[in-house]
């Protein structure tokens, strides 16, 4: 003969409430980060840990690995940006800002070619020339590509890496 089921533990108002549920959720979707979100929902992350691990916990365990899905997206998607655009570094003279330059990454950009196109038999370099021309063709009905005329560009300019204030 199976042993009746214990009836659920009522929910504290200071415990982990659905709406803190959600606001913890959410905030590990934007940030991937168990202590940020936590605190967020003013929670500790040490009771984050047992509600995912608690066996009435399946509901809060599933979000949470749909948020964490959700969060590697977006952080692929700014290596991806980072990789390709670079990021800004403010270029300092003398202790003026006299610019911004875009540092690159060539290490990451390996890595995210690796990473992401182990499918292809194309060299790296025809895959992006590939995804360019896709992407002016869906932009662009009459696929033409209008190159800058170089006196187009003032002085400041004259390095397309560096943008001056």
């Amino acid at each position: 003969m199976a042993s009746p089921r214990k009836p659920p533990r009522p929910i504290r108002s200071d415990g982990w409430t659905l709406p803190r549920q959600r606001l913890f959720i959410k905030m590990l979707a934007l940030t991937g980060s168990v202590e940020k979100s936590a605190d967020h929902a003013q929670m500790s992350a040490s009771s984050a840990y047992r509600l995912r691990l608690h066996p009435d916990g399946g509901a809060f365990r599933r979000a949470w690995e749909a948020a964490l899905e959700g969060c590697a997206t977006s952080l692929r998607e700014i290596a991806f940006d980072r990789a390709i655009n670079g990021v800004n570094r403010s270029v300092i003279e003398n202790g003026v800002l006299v610019g911004r330059e875009a540092v690159f990454n060539d290490q990451l950009l390996m890595f995210m070619l690796r990473r992401y196109d182990t499918r292809s038999s194309r060299s790296p370099h025809q895959v992006i020339i590939d995804s360019f021309d896709r992407l002016v063709e869906a932009n662009d009905p009459d696929s033409e590509i209008v190159a800058l005329e170089p006196n187009k560009f003032d002085d400041a300019n004259a390095n397309p890496g560096v943008d001056f204030v």
